[in-house]
């Protein structure tokens, strides 16, 4: 699957933006990390809706398909964990939270 490769290096490269943007406290790499955030969500929708689609055409992949989901939401998950370190970075520099509640 393209897209969960695709969602696999969009994740590793957040949270690895996101260590950099804490060590540097740097606004910048702070806020590539947060828009990039909506890409990984975009992507697990699409492999969750491919994944979906799969298993009307083959049943028999129905596990397998159930194990592509899961790793899916496991990417957004750490992705959203990325985004919100972050945002806890933007906030230490501006004393603005945008996240959600504190």
């Amino acid at each position: 699957n393209t897209h969960l490769d695709k969602m696999a290096k969009a994740t590793i490269s957040m949270v690895s933006k996101s260590i950099q943007s804490f060590i540097k406290q740097n606004l910048m790499i702070a806020h590539e990390v947060i828009e990039q955030d909506d890409t990984v969500d975009e992507l697990f929708n699409k492999v969750k809706k491919e994944t979906i689609s799969l298993i009307h055409e083959d049943p028999e992949k129905g596990e397998e398909c159930v194990a592509i989901v899961m790793i899916a939401k496991y990417f957004e998950r750490i992705g959203d964990h990325a985004s919100n370190i972050a945002e806890w970075v933007e906030f230490a520099i501006t004393g603005e939270y945008k996240g959600g509640s504190l």
